[in-house]
């Protein structure tokens, strides 16, 4: 039986939505995407972030994981220096949502559900600083942070375990110029993997 669900967390730079209208996203259905934890809602408040600037993941494990509860914190490293200052140096909302019409296992991460409706707001919470807000939830551990050059020993430090993803967004007809962009070191070994795996 599943678990009701009460309520879900968006996170948007607009402010003052009283309605978050679905968006057909990497998935390809129009939904509306929430997560179970406000920690990870507000990382995904930026919209300049993506798997090419932070690894997003659960303590001790290569896939997507963590619930961003003290139970199962969810972990962000920062690739390059810098990152996240960039990245993250926005303002913007965190909204809750009724849980009523979300449901989860649609995306492959636990911690992500969707509904087919646009969903009313119940309550928004303006953040003034995403990385401010970040490194506070960091400190009350619903959240752990690496910032360059520290991360877990599971993520290499030249970033390559980005590359079998980027072939995987290219694949799938994705934009990747922004990964040579930033990683313009790492395009020997892109190419290498891309001839190896037409093999």
């Amino acid at each position: 039986m599943e678990k009701k669900i009460k309520y879900v967390y968006h996170g948007s730079t607009q402010h003052g939505l009283k309605v978050i209208k679905k968006n057909i996203s990497t998935h390809g259905k129009p939904w509306v995407y929430a997560t179970l934890s406000k920690a990870i809602s507000i990382i995904f408040i930026s919209n300049k972030g993506s798997d090419l600037y932070y690894y997003l993941g659960g303590e001790g494990t290569k896939e997507l994981g963590g619930e961003g509860t003290k139970e199962k914190p969810v972990i962000l490293v920062e690739r390059k220096k810098d990152m996240f200052k960039d990245i993250f140096n926005v303002s913007g909302s965190l909204y809750t949502l009724s849980g009523k019409n979300f449901i989860s296992g649609k995306t492959g991460w636990s911690a992500e559900v969707v509904s087919e409706f646009d969903e009313k707001v119940i309550h928004e919470e303006y953040i003034n600083s995403v990385f401010e807000k970040l490194k506070e939830l960091n400190n009350k551990g619903e959240l752990k942070i690496y910032l360059y050059p520290n991360r877990p020993n599971y993520i290499p430090k030249d970033n390559s375990d980005l590359i079998s993803k980027v072939i995987g967004w290219q694949k799938n007809g994705i934009n990747i110029d922004q990964f040579f962009k930033l990683y313009p070191e790492l395009k020997e070994q892109y190419l290498k993997q891309l001839e190896e795996d037409g093999k």
